[in-house]
């Protein structure tokens, strides 16, 4: 059953969200997998850098059961100082000011301090640390309790769907903060398929929602949190964010009547509309049972749409699913790639040249370059399924061997099934011309067609051959 419920949409909205922020900064998505102390290693990041990775990082809470340590090293003693920005420190502490962090001395995992920080000296090895202590999933940080001034976004993000704060560079960001004509702009390519149309508007009807819950919020006199008010401000009112699911819905529909669907869509598609026309059916029989002939009636009508669009349905065949965005490129690495794991095959077992070893070690890095190219190929707005889909039918191509031009031999050199056809007509042609040659060249055809006897059935198998392997 083709039913993605309000809270599976939440979750795969919070999946979009962690991994477009992912793809914004390598350090941030590593630091979000953290489940226990880790140290990560400034050297070589400029401010720039330090800002958005802190950002990416700590914006939103960590899904944690328990509270860990993260030590960031910002700075070095006379050996290694200039491989650090001079203001590594400085712009670190402010960026986590920034999310409402603050600088406690007595942070520790034992007291579960949350949204603290605090720098270090260390001075056997010569090293300046910032030390975080993120702030967890349900942890509720108050000022008079504990002393650290942090306030959490846990609380206010667990009431809503949509991540809060927004991140920027992420897929629910940009569809949110863009513009109207520059969402209908950017709509096709980043939604090219139903099914991502149909996530896209999703995710806009949960952003809806999502302002409507903190305007009851407003009404009710309980303020906002400064997240919440950081997502508001950023996002404004519902009424743009409805222009752009229409737009959306006109998308979807114009889709569905021209029958641009994969298969798995027109399932997904016919499934529903099956299971509208027998909730309608049940629904007639009821108003009937209850002499409701009026409402009766509207569902008949709501029947006879619904039996259409199933017509229209089926009247479509489903489409290809579309090239993956850097199919080109996988292509063309999957083509260098073939030889080396036909020499790794060969050279098993065995040692090898200083030739071979080098050829080889570019194995990894290919197949490293490919998978990270498969991975930025995948849609926004796609699902699991959706992608794996297109993954595979991409793989297969690579797969599938290139159609050979000697498959059907010609007849340049005189050799071959089509050259000896060739020479056939030629001697016919001649035989017309000169009658009186007639008989000898007659008796020449039937002494050539008797010495290619075993060619021709050579040539037939071949051509049987050629068909099995398509």
């Amino acid at each position: 059953m083709f039913v993605i419920t309000r809270e599976g949409i939440s979750v795969i909205i919070q999946d979009l969200h962690l991994r477009n922020m992912a793809a914004v900064s390598g350090m941030a998505a590593s630091i979000r997998s953290a489940t226990e102390n880790d140290v990560f290693d400034l050297a070589g990041h400029d401010a720039v850098n330090i800002i958005q990775t802190i950002k990416d990082a700590f914006s939103t809470p960590f899904a944690l059961p328990n509270m860990i340590r993260i030590t960031f090293i910002v700075g070095a003693g006379k050996l290694s100082r200039q491989k650090y920005d001079d203001k590594a420190m400085l712009t670190l502490t402010q960026t986590l000011k920034m999310l409402d962090y603050v600088e406690d001395r007595g942070a520790s995992c034992v007291n579960e301090c949350g949204g603290c920080y605090k720098t270090q000296h260390d001075t056997g090895k010569n090293l300046f640390t910032v030390v975080v202590f993120p702030r967890l999933a349900g942890q509720q940080n108050d000022d008079d309790d504990d002393g650290c001034g942090g306030v959490t976004a846990a609380a206010s993000s667990s009431e809503y769907s949509i991540p809060i704060p927004l991140v920027e560079g992420t897929a629910v960001h940009t569809i949110l903060l863009a513009t109207e004509d520059y969402f209908q702009r950017m709509s096709p390519s980043i939604c090219p398929s139903w099914s991502e149309k149909k996530m896209c508007s999703d995710v806009l009807n949960l952003a809806v929602e999502t302002v409507q819950a903190m305007d009851a919020k407003l009404i009710s006199g309980l303020p906002l949190t400064d997240h919440e008010n950081s997502f508001y401000d950023a996002v404004g009112g519902v009424e743009s964010i409805r222009i752009k699911i229409e737009f959306l819905k006109k998308l979807i529909i114009e889709q569905v009547e021209s029958g641009a669907l994969t298969q798995s869509e027109l399932n997904r598609l016919l499934q529903q509309v099956d299971e509208k026309i027998s909730s309608l059916n049940v629904d007639i029989d009821t108003a009937m049972q209850n002499s409701q002939e009026k409402k009766a009636s509207k569902l008949t009508i709501q029947k006879e749409n619904a039996e259409s669009r199933k017509r229209m349905l089926k009247s479509h065949k489903g489409k290809v699913p579309h090239a993956l965005k850097h199919e080109a490129q996988i292509m063309k690495l999957r083509k260098q790639l073939h030889p080396l794991l036909k020499l790794e095959k060969e050279t098993k077992g065995k040692l090898l040249s200083i030739k071979e070893t080098k050829e080889l070690a570019m194995k990894d890095e290919l197949l490293e370059e490919i998978s990270k190219l498969e991975e930025s190929s995948r849609g926004w707005f796609e699902e699991d399924d959706t992608f794996e889909v297109r993954l595979g039918a991409c793989r297969k191509k690579q797969l599938m061997p290139a159609t050979s031009s000697k498959a059907t031999p010609t007849g340049s050199g005189g050799k071959g099934r089509t050259s000896g056809t060739g020479s056939q007509t030629m001697i016919k042609t001649t035989a017309w011309l000169t009658p009186g040659n007639a008989l000898e060249k007659k008796a020449a055809v039937a002494g050539k067609s008797k010495s290619k006897t075993n060619g021709s059935v050579f040539a037939a198998m071949m051509i049987d051959s050629d068909s099995d392997s398509d």
